[in-house]
């Protein structure tokens, strides 16, 4: 009896010494884990992202754009004036100036909230509201793929905001379209 005790506790005590180094690789094994995907999660958060600029029109436009009442007129001098917004945040990119260049897309965002609700304010259906919605959609769509190039070489604590304004213009552009399908869809409850 002697020897079989003595042979359970030497079995034991490998037993013991074993789950000992099994425990601790298990604990350097997890203390890894954990510090290599805190760093890689730290690694993928970006620094500064930067705010959105301020959707504000200057005076001059406010006031070109309050001059004119025709629909018409109002947009082909809003999609004018969003052109210059536009060529001007592209040349500041180029100089990389991006914090000016922020501030005109600021304004071409402005610039496009304003003409696309003015467009929609009108409850009537003419042809010269239908016409210039129609012209505001094409002149938007022209507008994404310049901002893509703008976004494309554009450090990425500014890529949130392009992202959110090439999807405000796409949204500006659906709800541009919108009049021209409401009233001719049939629902099936009506056949």
């Amino acid at each position: 009896m002697g020897d079989n005790a003595k042979l359970r506790q030497a079995k034991y005590g490998q037993t013991m010494a074993s789950d000992s180094r099994s425990r601790c690789v298990n604990v350097i094994f997890g203390i890894a884990f954990v510090l290599l995907f805190s760093f890689a999660a730290f690694a993928q958060e970006p620094g500064d992202i930067a705010p959105p600029p301020i959707k504000m029109l200057s005076k001059s436009e406010k006031a070109d754009l309050s001059a004119k009442s025709d629909p018409k007129q109002r947009t082909a001098l809003a999609l004018e004036l969003m052109n210059k917004r536009l060529s001007s945040a592209e040349k500041f990119r180029t100089d990389e100036n991006y914090s000016l260049m922020y501030a005109e897309l600021g304004g071409f965002n402005a610039l496009m909230d304003d003409t696309i609700s003015f467009l929609l304010k009108a409850n009537s259906r003419e042809g010269k509201q239908l016409n210039s919605l129609k012209k505001l959609e094409i002149g938007l769509r022209s507008f994404t793929t310049r901002l893509e190039i703008v976004r494309r070489d554009l450090p990425s604590n500014f890529d949130p905001y392009l992202k959110a304004l090439i999807k405000n213009i796409d949204d500006a552009r659906e709800k541009a379209m919108a009049p021209f399908f409401s009233d001719t869809v049939i629902s099936n409850s009506q056949q």
